[in-house]
């Protein structure tokens, strides 16, 4: 399930995917296998969101760029950076992080981890159109900064 992403906590986040549902199974009432399988991905999904988001919020433990830089480039698996996509966007993502680190912030938990908005609104107790109205701004900056 997890062997596109070889993050260091990528086998504690299996184990509590595969704890969730068995803890929840009894609640499962799909009628099919794509529905089971379908229900387990939802599952596994809000555990690696749990994670993220979690480890986002934890100052103490910064994630390492390289770490980053592996999971953009699995996440891309299906339309993969090529070298000049993956030089561009690091090149923006440094002129963003010297010029507006809060930008580098909002964006990054928006695009890479995807957070919704209301769950950065939540995190930085800001209201949901603040943190729209933000992001849209930071992707701004970030395009203006670019070109």
């Amino acid at each position: 399930m997890f062997s596109a992403i070889r993050l260091p906590a990528a086998d504690d986040v299996h184990q509590e995917v595969l704890k969730s549902i068995a803890t929840v199974l009894q609640k499962f009432q799909g009628g099919s296998v794509g529905e089971f399988w379908s229900w387990c991905y939802c599952i596994a999904r809000n555990k690696l969101n749990d994670h993220y988001r979690k480890q986002a919020n934890d100052r103490l433990q910064p994630m390492a760029e390289d770490e980053l830089w592996q999971l953009v480039e699995s996440s891309a698996q299906v339309s993969p950076l090529s070298p000049a996509d993956k030089h561009d966007l690091e090149y923006a993502m440094k002129l963003l992080t010297s010029s507006k680190p809060e930008c580098y912030d909002y964006l990054w938990k928006h695009f890479v981890f995807g957070l919704a908005y209301g769950e950065i609104a939540e995190e930085k107790s800001l209201s949901y159109d603040n943190v729209r109205m933000k992001i849209g701004r930071c992707l701004d900056e970030a395009k203006a900064l670019f070109h």
